[in-house]
């Protein structure tokens, strides 16, 4: 897996000052490519996409300027029975890495893309080669997001992490263990480090100093030197439990530097005492201490949070720092029913109004050492209806409010807004969700949205958006230093300049010039076209 902080789009050339018109310019229609796979780039004025199709992988150029399709290039010399792992962009290098299973060796590959013509560089280049039999699907931290279980089926074998400065990636897997007593094995992790072209600084196998039931691996990173740092979930006893007969959390957080090129293990713990950590993330940071932050709760609960944690360690790996940061009531209570809203006031009387199936999805370490923190309610629910002799279940996905929180440079709750969401659709993610950009001094967050919903007072419940329903692309603009938020509504997508449009995706979504949004999406008849938005 790839975590989403990895694609957080710097937009160090944006400068939004006013904000309360578009200007949208759509392109000229161009053939469209159906993939089960879809990866979009952008570089001086130009976009490249990478669409993996079943057996087929066709790289796309179109210009962001004039929105034209310029060339398309079709290759069907993958081998056979390949898996796509993931399509990156590695310093100013991009490429496609596959798995494929052959000669009883687990093989990693990665393919050179070349940005300007729109082709691959060459064959593909063998990085890993793996006598050993690897795990796949592993869910990180135990937390099972919306994009995770709907990832499950591809099961992907390898997890990729850059540097803050992404000059170094780790490649981690996991290897089956010889003995399924989780009591009793101890896990080994495989971990290759590479520099931009690809070259291997290091790697080896590296055994966890306990037992799979003892620890959860809850995150990796990497520094720039090459040495990778693990946070653990350490249990103090066997029962797994996580927590003791006095609610406090039975384990501690521990921090593991894996060093580079002898792979020795130094480690540092934390005791959290009565938090209980629901997922955590790990960065460098532009000064060189690492940043650990995620969110917790007081309870056993894997999706709610009462608030946000943060370590700060050395890269010795010693651990100088833990705050945490509670979120207000007030904050809970925004955009929610007065039904909620009492429960929740009620709770706080006792210490535990709580954001439930809240899930950390990005995190941005900025260079002063900031950290700004995004979750996102997400669940699923069921329901079960019988038709005679029959039954039918159908699965509902939420995505709903958005809780974005800044953390300054020394540690200090900055500020913490909730954006109202309420989006549901029944064929997993689709179009819901939504894509978070930043730069020039401010954080930009956009998604689909129900039109009722473009001044919503706090007091009053979102109205839904329903996936697949058209909707209207809006964007939330917050001021770095305040956290001030103005809402502006850009597009209709079921009347863009006329145009219906289909199949929008907010990870689909480019900055690519001054002030600039390009993105594709789908106009039937089998075409696609590109759509640029101007924000004055």
């Amino acid at each position: 897996m790839l975590r989403l902080r990895v694609f957080v789009f710097l937009l160090s050339i944006w400068s939004f000052t006013a904000f309360s018109q578009a200007k949208i310019t759509v392109g000229d229609p161009y053939d469209v490519i159906d993939a089960q796979s879809k990866h979009y780039f952008t570089e001086n004025g130009e976009i490249m996409t990478v669409k993996v199709d079943k057996k087929d992988v066709i790289i796309q150029k179109m210009s962001a300027k004039t929105l034209k399709f310029l060339k398309a290039r079709v290759y069907d010399d993958f081998p056979k029975g390949f898996t796509l792992e993931q399509v990156l962009q590695f310093k100013d290098r991009y490429y496609l890495y596959y798995s494929l299973y052959e000669d009883k060796q687990e093989q990693l590959f990665a393919r050179e893309l070349d940005f300007a013509a729109g082709t691959f560089k060459g064959a593909a280049k063998k990085v890993l080669s793996i006598t050993d039999k690897i795990d796949g699907g592993r869910i990180r931290g135990g937390i099972m997001t919306l994009a995770a279980y709907q990832s499950m089926i591809s099961a992907d074998k390898y997890n990729f992490y850059f540097s803050y400065d992404k000059s170094a990636l780790i490649i981690q897997y996991r290897m089956i263990p010889e003995t399924k007593r989780d009591s009793k094995s101890f896990d080994i992790i495989g971990m290759h480090v590479f520099d931009p072209s690809m070259k291997e600084k290091w790697g080896g196998k590296v055994t966890m100093p306990y037992t799979e039931k003892k620890m959860d691996n809850l995150d990796y990173s990497v520094d720039a030197n090459g040495n990778v740092y693990l946070v653990a979930r350490v249990y103090n006893d066997n029962t797994t439990d996580k927590k003791d007969d006095d609610d406090r959390a039975n384990y501690k957080i521990e921090v593991m530097k894996i060093a580079a090129g002898t792979g020795k293990i130094t480690s540092s713990k934390v005791d959290i005492a009565d938090k209980f950590i629901q997922r955590f993330w790990l960065y460098e940071t532009a000064q060189g201490p690492m940043i650990g932050a995620g969110y917790y709760n007081k309870g056993n609960s894997a999706s709610s949070a009462d608030g946000m944690i943060l370590f700060k360690f050395n890269t010795d790996g010693r651990v100088t720092d833990m705050k945490t940061f509670e979120i207000p009531v007030d904050v809970l209570n925004q955009y929610v029913s007065n039904k909620t809203r009492r429960k929740n006031e009620k709770k706080e009387d006792d210490d535990e109004a709580e954001a439930t199936n809240i899930i950390l999805n990005d995190m941005n370490v900025q260079e002063d050492g900031s950290v700004i923190l995004i979750g996102e309610q997400q669940y699923i629910t069921t329901s079960t209806t019988r038709m005679g002799n029959s039954t039918r279940t159908t699965t509902t996905y939420h995505y709903n409010e958005i809780l974005i929180t800044k953390i300054d440079a020394s540690g200090k709750l900055a500020w913490i807004q909730k954006l109202p969401k309420s989006q549901l659709g029944g064929l997993g993610q689709g179009g819901m969700s939504y894509r978070y950009l930043s730069g020039a001094g401010s954080h930009y967050v956009l998604f689909l949205d129900n039109e009722k919903n473009m001044n919503l007072p706090k007091d009053e419940v979102p109205a839904r958006h329903m996936d697949g329903q058209g909707g209207f692309l809006v964007c939330y603009k917050l001021n770095d230093k305040t956290g001030e938020m103005k809402k502006t509504q850009i597009l209709d997508t079921r009347d863009v300049q006329g145009m219906e449009l289909f199949q929008f995706k907010p990870s689909r979504t480019l900055g690519t010039a001054l002030n600039t949004l390009v993105f594709e999406a789908y106009k039937k008849k089998k075409e696609d076209v590109l759509v640029k938005v101007v924000l004055d």
